[in-house]
């Protein structure tokens, strides 16, 4: 008679999960094994079909430091399970770490503890991932997210993760590719690997060659990534609850399926570039934001070059003012139909029928317009690259083909990206009810309200969708806007406004650039280091109430040193910092959340 696991596990079989690259007749001989010497209650039955085809070893005593005796190909190749190679492992003492021939990520980290680095590819689903393993581990694992459609492994940010004492991962998404080319994306299984199935295989093998080599479990599992990153963390939390006791999600492009779309679309807006309508001048942005930044920044009761109040900016802001002769100097004259262009940017995308597609663009995020609005400062003519990814999901996602032009977009491309998404790539993280994941873990979001990458609306949008269908989420989900940000980090030259909180991305942008992590000049804290206040909420139970953000100035032409600027506290949204009317206002302590 069978055991009742040996039942479930033939069940499985029938239908197992895809392209994880185990043979699964060797499986079920280890799993079985595996059963009796009572390791299931530890783990989730996916981490154990996994775990039975990589437990060919004995593991060393939880309590030793990890040496570098075992990190070596032959030990990695030794516990990976079948369809799957391990490429590279090296013993890193140098603090240094390069892998050649990454286009995604061509910068790598400096100033690394010792560790082990492993580079393993799944042959048999296509994708490969990158781990730091420390000598010195604190039993956290920390997987990191990528950006956009790059694809490649990002070293740099494991580099930072890794020195907050945990393994640190990251998946290349299935594809090897540069900023604002989607070409890669010609089959199915390289669309799907991005989408999700990539990070999920990683994550599942990643952890057990993690608990195989320290011989001892992983206590807590986090995530930390923006963008494309962000998506990837709401998409995993929604596919599995059991993958993270905690989420770092930082402007999630949550929404695949109208995201391109919209992308499409004001594109279109702002073609063709000869009309007079046509915001074709990065000048052109440069005035409207100055001008965006006069009106409102005001009327959030305090004039510092922030806009912390948008929603009050969208009921007054008067763009009328910035018209002048047409004779005048293009870069900081607007036309009326170039106003009106603008017009249409800052509103939702609403189709005839009066279906909201997408979140328009927040007032104060104009710099950031160039991204889809401008020609790419390098254009790939053979594929009539105008802008960063103009027309190329339709044409390699979405099956268009190669000469399908913005010019012919049309609100009809909505329903076949929906379709598209929905049926085969899986790409939108558009479960609003989190109910699963909410005895398990926390999120920390965030989006800068300058950011038109992926309009911040849209994040707020998520969260107030998520609210809608599970009413107050603040025992595990706090969403923190960022007045004056920008995409994922930094804040526009006019503006100064705080940023800094150890996000993804965040710390690499200041000195010591490389070997940057958390918060520079001691800021380290869970105060004012998202990510330590997110390990601190999960693993203390100290809810975060504020975050101190901060900015920095250079104090030397090579921008190699740094001096505090300012500092100020990010409330749980909706609330928002309010000046107590006395104290220096670079200062947090003069502000409060209310």
């Amino acid at each position: 008679m069978k055991r009742g696991l040996e039942v479930v596990f033939d069940a499985w079989l029938s239908q197992p999960p895809r392209n994880l690259g185990v043979s699964t007749p060797s499986i079920k001989h280890l799993f079985i094994h595996i059963s009796k010497m009572d390791l299931l209650e530890m783990m989730t039955f996916w981490v154990l079909v996994t775990l039975g085809a990589c437990l060919a070893t004995s593991w060393p005593s939880p309590v030793e430091r990890r040496q570098a005796a075992d990190c070596s190909l032959s030990y990695f190749t030794g516990i990976t399970p079948a369809g799957v190679r391990v490429e590279r492992v090296q013993h890193v003492t140098t603090g240094f770490f390069v892998e050649t021939g990454n286009i995604g990520y061509p910068t790598f980290p400096t100033g690394l503890p010792e560790l082990c680095a492993v580079i393993v590819n799944n042959v048999t689903a296509n994708y490969r991932f990158g781990m730091f393993l420390p000598d010195d581990w604190n039993s956290r694992f920390l997987t990191i997210g990528s950006y956009s459609f790059l694809g490649g492994i990002n070293w740099l940010e494991m580099g930072v993760g890794v020195k907050y004492g945990g393994v640190t991962l990251s998946t290349d998404t299935g594809h090897s590719s540069g900023a604002g080319d989607i070409t890669w994306a010609n089959t199915t299984q390289k669309q799907v690997n991005w989408a999700y199935q990539a990070l999920q295989g990683s994550i599942y093998l990643g952890k057990i060659l993690a608990e195989t080599y320290y011989g001892q479990q992983i206590t807590y599992s986090y995530f930390s990534g923006c963008s494309t990153g962000g998506r990837q963390g709401l998409k995993h939390i929604q596919l599995d609850p059991n993958v993270f006791d905690g989420a770092l999600i930082g402007a999630p492009s949550w929404d695949t399926k109208h995201l391109m779309p919209w992308l499409s679309k004001s594109a279109l807006w702002n073609l063709p570039e000869s009309a007079s309508s046509s915001l074709n001048d990065a000048g052109l942005f440069s005035r409207l934001q100055a001008e965006v930044l006069k009106q409102c920044d005001p009327l959030d009761g305090v004039k510092d070059n922030i806009i912390s109040s948008p929603s009050a900016c969208r009921q007054q802001f008067d763009i009328s003012k910035i018209r002048c002769d047409i004779s005048s100097n293009k870069t900081s004259c607007w036309t009326k139909a170039q106003t009106e262009t603008a017009a249409k940017m800052y509103t939702d995308y609403v189709m005839g029928d009066g279906k909201m597609v997408y979140k328009g663009s927040e007032y104060g995020s104009e710099l950031d317009w160039t991204t889809y609005l401008l020609p790419a400062i390098a254009n790939d003519n053979s594929q009539n690259v105008r802008r960063n990814f103009d027309a190329q999901y339709e044409r390699y996602f979405m099956d268009y083909g190669a000469g399908w032009q913005t010019m012919s977009y049309n609100d009809s491309v909505v329903g076949d990206a929906e379709a598209r998404d929905e049926r085969t790539v899986q790409a939108t993280a558009d479960q609003f009810d989190l109910g699963a994941f909410r005895n398990r873990g926390k999120i920390i979001m965030y989006g800068g309200l300058a950011d038109n990458v992926v309009p911040v609306q849209h994040t707020t949008y998520y969260y107030n969708r998520t609210v809608e269908a599970m009413g107050d989420v603040g025992d595990f989900f706090r969403y923190f806007q960022i007045p004056g940000m920008r995409h994922c980090w930094g804040t526009p030259d006019n503006v100064k406004a705080p940023w800094m909180i150890g996000g993804a991305g965040q710390s690499v942008q200041r000195p010591p650039y490389a070997s940057a992590w958390s918060v520079p000049l001691g800021f380290n804290d869970s105060r004012h280091d998202a990510l330590l206040a997110l390990m601190d909420w999960v693993e203390q139970g100290r809810g975060v109430t504020q975050i101190v953000a901060s900015e920095f100035n250079f104090t030397d032409a090579t921008l190699q040193k740094i001096v505090l600027y300012r500092q100020r506290p990010l409330c749980v949204f909706p609330k928002t910092a309010k000046w107590d009317g006395r104290g220096d206002q670079n200062v947090a302590t003069s502000w409060s959340c209310s």
